[in-house]
């Protein structure tokens, strides 16, 4: 069973602060960064082989997000699990997402581009990889909501979902199997969409964003 989120190293041929956030929020969403640790620049720094400037742009954002915290005289932390975040940010991902899914189920759009996800994630799931399948969930709501000609949706999404990822990656690695219910759940939304069912389409979608409270009941 795959245990963490993969780091990639540094491309230098592509912008240094976005695959610094990119590597640093993977760790924090995989609890690599645990909630309260200290983040030492220093030592980011001489890991990467970079400058402090790419590294603070790449922590500001991650600030903007709510995933790190910025204490005087204390240094860089990561957060701790903010419930008020976690649940405004289900509740914007679930309104965007379902108006997605509602939007190519009335407008009977073509899915083939999603058969080749849900074939990775079946393979994931069917092993409990739950670090692998996170990655081809992510890839499948992003195509989603390019197949509606709404890719920038997903980006909202993103931009305050940090929390919600990190339950969802506590969610899957806490429960054997739940990345089974996981790929079920994206079946069933699918389904509904292929069948032009508006209102199962937006249900199937509003229950699968809404499974990461469980943590929270």
């Amino acid at each position: 069973m795959n245990m963490s989120l993969v780091d990639h190293g540094l491309d230098r041929t592509q912008p240094i602060p976005k695959q610094l956030y990119e590597i640093l929020r993977r760790r924090i969403v995989a609890n690599t960064l645990q909630p309260g640790e200290r983040i030492s620049e220093a030592a980011l720094a001489q890991e990467f082989d970079v400058s402090r400037t790419p590294l603070r742009a790449a922590l500001q954002q991650l600030a903007t997000e709510g995933l790190v915290t910025v204490r005087p005289q204390v240094g860089t932390l990561v957060a701790k699990l903010d419930v008020a975040q976690l649940n405004e940010a289900v509740f914007i991902r679930s309104a965007l997402e379902c108006a997605v899914v509602e939007k190519l189920a009335r407008e009977s759009v073509d899915l083939s581009a999603i058969e080749h996800l849900l074939s990775l994630q079946a393979v994931a799931a069917d092993v409990d990889d739950y670090a692998t399948f996170f990655q081809h969930d992510e890839a499948f709501h992003a195509k989603l909501a390019e197949l509606a000609g709404t890719p920038t949706s997903w980006k909202l999404v993103q931009s305050v979902k940090g929390h919600v990822d990190r339950q969802r990656y506590t969610l899957m690695a806490g429960i054997p199997m739940r990345s089974q219910r996981a790929f079920q759940e994206h079946q069933d939304i699918v389904n509904c969409i292929r069948a032009g069912d508006v209102a199962g389409a937006s249900k199937a979608m509003a229950i699968h964003v809404a499974s990461v409270l469980e943590l929270e009941q």
